[in-house]
């Protein structure tokens, strides 16, 4: 067998044993996040600003509390676009308590008439992602 034979024999078998090895460690976190995963219950899911002018800054909270029987792990808060940013609680929620996330939204450079946001939360919950809305109507 070449040289090269042999390298590419080589670099296949490595390859194939890592992917296995990684598809063994994604089924023990999925069987984990399954057994911690708890419930989140938002006051609501859709905040409406209402009228406001091409470039105005608005903010905005969604309030929760974690009704499951877990701590809650908020893993990431994103928009759906860069005018929307979130800020939401780094630290696990205990069952019972409430938190918020709150939205900045900038409507700077926005032409439309109806804008609809959506913003996800991903966390330790089931369904693993909650999809929040802001709407506004820019003048």
């Amino acid at each position: 067998m070449s040289k090269n034979r042999y390298l590419t024999l080589i670099v296949i078998t490595a390859l194939f044993f890592s992917f296995v090895s990684c598809s063994k460690d994604k089924q023990q976190v999925t069987a984990s996040l399954i057994e911690n995963s708890t419930l989140i219950k938002f006051e609501k899911d859709l905040i409406d600003f209402g009228k406001l002018s091409s470039g105005e800054v608005v903010t905005c909270s969604f309030k929760f509390k974690n009704t499951g029987k877990n701590d809650l792990i908020i893993s990431s808060v994103t928009g759906n676009c860069g005018c929307t940013v979130a800020d939401y609680p780094r630290t696990p929620i205990a069952p019972n308590q409430e938190g918020q996330i709150t939205v900045r939204y900038d409507s700077e450079g926005t032409n439309q008439f109806r804008v609809v946001k959506e913003i996800s939360v991903l966390a330790n919950t089931t369904p693993a992602t909650t999809k929040l809305r802001i709407v506004a109507d820019i003048n």
